[in-house]
């Protein structure tokens, strides 16, 4: 598997397969102590947390034969550029992985509140 960064200088492809394998899995989204990485085709795309000053997350629909149905993505922001813009599985997983980033990075602003701050 090849990694390749999004915004910065390529890192050492060894250190990153590992920081890869110990990150918090949630589909093609690696949440790591230093990354985010996802999967695309046959690439892992990742990008520093100190590179990203907001990640959020953009509902829309889609439509099919049977009528539209609401699809969700994160998309990444570093310093005003949305950078990649990442398709997500359900609605649980886009707000499960923005709680954790939250963790791992506070200083990213992921204009989301939790479940119990939201009430």
């Amino acid at each position: 598997m090849s990694y390749k960064s999004l915004i910065g200088k390529e890192e050492d492809r060894d250190v990153l397969k590992s920081e890869d394998d110990s990150a918090d899995k949630c589909g093609i989204i690696g949440l790591s102590k230093r990354h985010i990485f996802f999967r695309k085709f046959f690439k892992t795309y990742y990008i520093a947390y100190e590179d990203l000053n907001a990640v959020f997350r953009r509902v829309y629909m889609v439509s099919g034969r049977k009528g539209s149905i609401p699809a969700e993505s994160l998309v990444l922001v570093s310093y005003g550029t949305e950078v990649a813009n990442i398709g997500v599985s359900g609605t649980k997983s886009a707000k499960e992985i923005l709680e954790k980033l939250k963790e791992k990075a506070p200083h990213i602003d992921t204009m989301y509140k939790g479940e119990s701050e939201a009430k």
